[in-house]
Parts: structure tokens; C-alpha cells; sequence
């Protein structure tokens, strides 16, 4: 065994393979510790030997110190988090979390490297503008974080980091990932968010144990068709980019959340299908004109959110969405809603403000669980008596409407709390609004009122009431302000 290690040496030196520590990692796990010591002894006096041979612009020297056992996340928890290297130098072969964050620093401590067994390095929120290549040395690291620095770039060594789970660099300059990224076969969290990037390299595919992709707020016009290779990927994020389509997903079976808000999108996958695992669709100011048939095939989905986009109608599959507990459809061009939406019984949000709905589709009013409805900003005329069947609503906003006309049946929302009803053409309200013993808030600003049912006494829990832009006779506005004397807009 000796002769073999003496043999890999030998190699590494032809090869001119200075970083040996991550191929002593590799070969301890798969020989046992007793190999590990013989190797890193002779990689120790290898790196001794080799120094001299470093680059004379490298900002570190590997000094061969012998690096400790690769500890799991619970025992990894249980260590203490050094917070200066002056402390963590005291006893450097104990040191497994080094957190030197908010410290002003310009370039990379070159005493770090002697603290070989560091597998939780947080250097986030300072001024480092560039990571050494010596990095790649850490071959125990499984968390590094990077984030809020002035990297413009990051070294290939990254991808000697085997072990590596967890890569925080948000808010940085980075442009671009080295391709050396998808070596880092460990990784479950790769955190960019607000860099500068343009582009990712296809071997990102190559994180097979990827869970979280976060490439939020960067420069990105397109994704590589490989991250739809990302089969244990549940979290995909790429707010605020200039993407016109995202890749085939259909592989990608374990996502759950999918955010693309603020980019160019004109349709979602059609392979959305498969992704049976998905809970949340994030795709607010985008150009989606359609929803795809397939999309009621998510019946796990549970938050659907297109606000500003260009839907002038909803799939009838959308019923199938069983699971859905918020759809939000601000801003589009809706006229109709399908039936089938009465099918959402689990749905408790539905937004639906900025559209072209003429009526109030008796399907919405049949979802038992609905408590907050928005229909402000269309050009509804009259509400159906069904109304009355929202019984466990508690928002309710009918703003900017063409309302001249409100129910009797609205007195039947025993739970209602908010109802908003500025902007209308009201010329009454009814007597039964006195049934809204729950009511805290009412608007009715902007409509032709010229008196308020004396019911409205009843409406003991009522904590503001706007009555403003009303054609009141004095006497009225007076009798309101006797009733309510604290309330916002009665004088």
C-alpha cells in the first residue's frame, strides 16, 4: 500500500498537481483512515518540497497540514464558530466553522491557510474582490459563503470543492461561472442572486444533487437547456432576467417552486406537466398571452400567480388544480372565467383586478373556502344574488366598477371584515348591510349616495368608513358624524 501511494505521489508531481488534499479526501473514503495518514504525510512533505514551484503572484502558500475527518451536518452543528482568526490560530486544528463576515476585509486572510480543517467559511459582507485559486485546497469545505463582496468572477479551483453543499455569492459583480462549477458534484444550494451574470455554463446540468438554483436579479437572456437535466432540483429562481422562454422541465420531476417573475416570458413549458411535485408558479410581469391545457395536471399546485401578463382567458382545465389556495390574474385582459372554476374548492385568494369582466361570474361565488376577493378595476355592472354565497369571505373589493346596484343577499357574509366599494354608481345601499356584524371596513367614496340606510348603526366593530365624493346633504354627513365620531372621512 505504501508503494501504491508513493506511486500516486509520484504521478501528482509529473502532473504537476499541486492540490493532492482532494485527492487524499477521495482515496481516504475509499481506503479508510490509515491510508489517509500515510497520504497526507506524504503529500505534506510533497507540498514542502513543491512550494518553491508556486506561481509568484499566488496570494497563498499550501503549507501541508493534515486535514481532519469530514464531519456530518449534526456533528458539523455541534462545533464552535470561530469569529477571528487571531482566536481560530490559537488552535488551528480545531477550527471546523470560521465566520469572519462585516470585517472590512480587501483580499483573502492568508492565514486561512492553515486551518485545512474549515468546512463552514462564511466571508460574506466585506470588500473581497477576488477569491485565490487556493481555494480549491479547502477540499473539506461544505459551506461557503461569499455573498455581498466585490467578486467579479470566481476561480476554476472551485470545482475541487467535492464536498461542497451549500455556495452563497449574491450581490456580487459576478458576469459569468466557470464551467468548473459542475464538478462540484456535492451541491445542493447554489445561491447568485443580483450579480451581473450573462450567461451559465451547460455543465451546471452536471449538479446532480442540486436542490435550489437561485440566479434572481442578473442578466440572464437564456438558460441552458441543461438545467432541465436537474432531477433532484425543487427550487428554481429567475426573477428579473431577460428570459423569452424557459428550457424543457419535464425531468425535473421533484421542483416544487417555480419563480420567474419580471422577465419576458411569452409561455410556460409545455412538458409543465410532469412536474407533478409543483406547488408554486411565480411568473408575475411577464407576456404569457396562454395558459398551457396541461396546466390542470398540477394537482399539488397550490399558488398560481400572473399578475401583468396578457391572458385574455383561462384553460377549463384549470379545475383540476384541486390543491390551489391563491390565483392571482391582476392586470391581464380577462372577459369570462370557465365554469369549471367552481371546481377550486380550496381556493381562498382569487385577484382579479385590472380586467375586462363585465359580470361576476356565479363560479366564483360558489368556492366555499374563498375569504379574499378582487375585482376592482373592471367593468362590472351588477353582482348576482349568488353573492350571498361567499359565506366564509372576509375581504371583498368591488372598486372601480359600474356597480349601481348591491344585493340584499350581501347581508348573508356574516364573516366579512372588508368590503370596498369606491367608484361605483350607487344611488342606495341596502338595509340588510346592517347584517355585517363583523364589518370594520367600508368604503363607499366616489359613488352618488345621498344617504346611508339607518342600519348602519348596527355595525358596531365598523373602524373606518369613507364616505367622501358623495352627493351627502349636510344634514346626512352630520347624522354620520354623530354615529361614528371617529371615523376617517365623515366630516
Amino acid at each position: 500500500m505504501l508503494e501504491f501511494c508513493f506511486s500516486v505521489f509520484v504521478r501528482l508531481m509529473q502532473r504537476r498537481c499541486w492540490d493532492a488534499t482532494t485527492l487524499c479526501n477521495a482515496l481516504s473514503h475509499s481506503f479508510g483512515w490509515r491510508v489517509s495518514v500515510v497520504l497526507t504525510t506524504i503529500f505534506s512533505i510533497g507540498a514542502v518540497l513543491s512550494a518553491s514551484a508556486q506561481a509568484p503572484n499566488q496570494q497563498l502558500v499550501t503549507v501541508g497540514v493534515a486535514q481532519g475527518i469530514v464531519l456530518d451536518s449534526a456533528a458539523l452543528a455541534k462545533q464552535k464558530i470561530y469569529y477571528s482568526l487571531k482566536e481560530a490560530m490559537k488552535e488551528p486544528g480545531k477550527v471546523y466553522k470560521l465566520n469572519l463576515s462585516f470585517r472590512k476585509l480587501k483580499t483573502f486572510p492568508i492565514e486561512i491557510a492553515q486551518l485545512r480543517n474549515v468546512q463552514v467559511l462564511d466571508l460574506s459582507n466585506n470588500e473581497l474582490t477576488v477569491l485565490p485559486p487556493q481555494i480549491g485546497n479547502f477540499s473539506n469545505l461544505q459551506y461557503l459563503n461569499l455573498s455581498n463582496n466585490q467578486l467579479i468572477s470566481l476561480p476554476k479551483q472551485i470545482g475541487n470543492l467535492l464536498l461542497l453543499n451549500s455556495l452563497y455569492a449574491t450581490h456580487n459583480k459576478l458576469t459569468s461561472l466557470p464551467p468548473e462549477i459542475g464538478q462540484c458534484a456535492q451541491l445542493q444550494r447554489l445561491h447568485l442572486m443580483s450579480n451581473q451574470i450573462t450567461v451559465l455554463p451547460p455543465e451546471i446540468g452536471q449538479l446532480s444533487n442540486l436542490l435550489i438554483l437561485d440566479v434572481n436579479n442578473n442578466r440572464l437572456p437564456a438558460l441552458p437547456p441543461q438545467v432541465g437535466k436537474l432531477t433532484n432540483l425543487t427550487t428554481l429562481a429567475v426573477n428579473y432576467n431577460y428570459l423569452n422562454a424557459l428550457p424543457p422541465l419535464g425531468l425535473c420531476t421533484r421542483l416544487e417552486l417555480l419563480q420567474a417573475v419580471g422577465n419576458k416570458l411569452t409561455a410556460l413549458p409545455q412538458d409543465i406537466a410532469a412536474l407533478e411535485y409543483l406547488r408554486v408558479v411565480d411568473v408575475v410581469n411577464n407576456k404569457i398571452a396562454a395558459l398551457p391545457q396541461e396546466i390542470g395536471s398540477l394537482k399539488r399546485l397550490e399558488r398560481l400567480e400572473l399578475n401583468v401578463n396578457r391572458l385574455s382567458k383561462l384553460p377549463a382545465s384549470i379545475g383540476g388544480c384541486e390543491s390551489l389556495q391563491l390565483l392571482t390574474l391582476g392586470f391581464n385582459q380577462i372577459t369570462t372565467l370557465p365554469s369549471e372554476m367552481r371546481d377550486l374548492t380550496r381556493l381562498r385568494t382569487c385577484v382579479l383586478t385590472g380586467n375586462q369582466l363585465t359580470t361576476l361570474d356565479s363560479s366564483i361565488c360558489a368556492l366555499p373556502n374563498l375569504q379574499t376577493l378582487d375585482v376592482s378595476s373592471n367593468k362590472i355592472k351588477r353582482l348576482p344574488d349568488a353573492i350571498g354565497s361567499l359565506a366564509n369571505v372576509q375581504s371583498l373589493n368591488l372598486s372601480d366598477n359600474q356597480i349601481d346596484n348591491i344585493p340584499a343577499e350581501i347581508g348573508n357574509l356574516g364573516r366579512l371584515q372588508t368590503l370596498m366599494l369606491s367608484g361605483n354608481k350607487l344611488l342606495t345601499l341596502p338595509s340588510d348591510i346592517g347584517k355585517l356584524t363583523d364589518l370594520q371596513t367600508l368604503l363607499l367614496n366616489g359613488n352618488k349616495l345621498t344617504t346611508l340606510p339607518d342600519e348602519i348603526a348596527n355595525l358596531l366593530q365598523l373602524r373606518s368608513l369613507e364616505i367622501s365624493s358623495n352627493p351627502l346633504s349636510p344634514t346626512e354627513k352630520q347624522r354620520l358624524a354623530m354615529k361614528f365620531p371617529n371615523l376617517v372621512g365623515t366630516e
